[in-house]
């Protein structure tokens, strides 16, 4: 099976000023193509740091994948860099050359010198188009006698046969749309040539209300396979375990792992509550739907975060009715109808406040549901009695004696204002879910 590894170019990824969602596509896409990647590398716009990684890269994988570095500006070097380690001219390609003027003209913008620049290539390498814009890559199809002839030790001798390059370097510009194209158009398709290794089906089953270690201690059977393979990984109060399959086509390796995550889904009931995309606010904007309820909110120190997030979903019109942020004590009691005596005895932070808020949200709105929290999200205004990150919340039903429920979430003051704001979310989105999903979980 062929190896690749990532390169991906840039000080200002390095300096955290621009989030690097190359190497996860190239990464996801190598898998698909049944490509192992073992390595994804960042280096910053020095011409002997970059020299260095190709070097290291081409030591130890059959692909080497770069993305940045192929503007007009002094500090786009990677064309440069990867000629100086073969030691290679730049020829000038008069058609890339053309296309880049006309490309140019076409947007009636003014081609600079330097833009002169991305139509150089190394002596030997072939152009890989670039669809959507100026900057195209190239393709360098090297044997092993080039590799010894710039002094590169591989610490790799890959069992391809002979008719693959013995090393390939693929190189593309850091704009996400352009490398997107350029992959899907050409990349993609020469690597499934030359590389044909079946491919990886895979899901990310997500969890809420079970922690990552006891998440793996209850899969534990199941961590140690070797095709299909199970992962557990920890996100934002949740857990996901990955189910992946490798086989020739993507139906044969679903089909191989669908053993496991049917178990999986029948073992882990309503703690499991998507998979892949699905985000908590989705799935509860679904079953909202589905069942035909309407929910509205009252929010004191989500800020509206909770209305944020459902919003975020289309359609939401069908399943949200009214959102109310009722910061203050006065809010609490003129929009909701809190009794005062409720904040003067208990305050605003108890469960008393926040069941007050529900009931009084439900009945000014008519919805199905009312759903409130109220806390302190800090990193000031708590007590030895209320710290921050001790939060209410609380759902009400419509109906005969009024379903209500109410949770106590003591968060710590080891988390930061915004991620008490969001764990709190996730929960009471939680809480919404369970209740049309399986209510009797809401009384553990």
């Amino acid at each position: 099976m062929a190896r690749a590894e990532v390169l991906c170019i840039g000080t200002e990824l390095l300096l955290g000023d621009v989030l690097d969602t190359n190497s996860q596509f190239l990464a996801r896409e190598l898998a698909l193509l049944g490509i192992d990647c073992f390595y994804r590398v960042v280096v910053g716009d020095n011409p002997e740091r970059i020299k260095e990684c190709v070097r290291q890269a081409l030591g130890r994988a059959d692909i080497v994948i770069t993305s940045g570095g192929l503007g007009p500006t002094a500090d786009d070097l990677t064309t440069e860099c990867l000629a100086g380690v073969f030691n290679a001219p730049m020829d000038m390609d008069e058609e890339v050359l053309a296309f880049i003027r006309e490309l140019f003209a076409s947007r009636n913008i003014k081609m600079t010198e330097s833009n002169r620049k991305q139509a150089l290539r190394p002596r030997g390498a072939d152009i890989l188009p670039n669809p959507v814009g100026s900057a195209p890559g190239i393709v360098w199809q090297l044997q092993k006698a080039d590799l010894d002839g710039a002094g590169i030790e591989s610490s790799y001798v890959s069992a391809l046969g002979r008719d693959n390059p013995y090393r390939v370097i693929l190189t593309f510009p850091g704009v996400p749309s352009e490398l997107k194209a350029m992959w899907t158009e050409t990349a993609a398709p020469y690597l499934a040539r030359y590389y044909p290794a079946g491919t990886i089906w895979s899901t990310e089953l997500k969890h809420i209300g079970i922690g990552e270690s006891a998440l793996a201690e209850k899969y534990a059977h199941l961590l140690d396979l070797p095709n299909p393979t199970v992962a557990p990984y920890a996100g934002r109060w949740e857990c996901r375990l990955r189910v992946a399959a490798k086989a020739a086509s993507q139906e044969e390796a679903r089909l191989l792992a669908q053993p496991v995550v049917d178990e999986i889904r029948q073992g882990s009931g309503v703690t499991l509550y998507g998979e892949d995309d699905d985000t908590l606010e989705a799935v509860v904007g679904r079953l909202l739907t589905g069942h035909g309820k309407t929910l509205s909110l009252a929010e004191s120190c989500t800020g509206g975060l909770i209305t944020e997030r459902l919003t975020d979903m289309p359609g939401s019109s069908r399943f949200l009715n009214c959102a109310v942020v009722a910061y203050s004590n006065a809010s609490k009691v003129e929009l909701l109808g809190v009794d005062a005596e409720v904040l003067n005895k208990y305050g605003a932070v108890s469960e008393e406040a926040a069941l007050a808020m529900a009931q009084g949200m439900l009945k000014l709105s008519g919805s199905d549901l009312a759903l409130s929290v109220t806390g302190i999200a800090g990193p000031e205004g708590g007590t030895e009695e209320k710290p921050v990150g001790l939060v209410y919340v609380a759902l009400c039903a419509k109906g005969a004696g009024v379903e209500h429920y109410t949770r106590k979430l003591s968060l710590g003051n080891r988390v930061n204002r915004s991620e008490v704001r969001w764990r709190t979310a996730n929960q009471a989105l939680n809480m919404v879910r369970l209740y049309l999903l399986e209510p009797a979980a809401l009384k553990v």
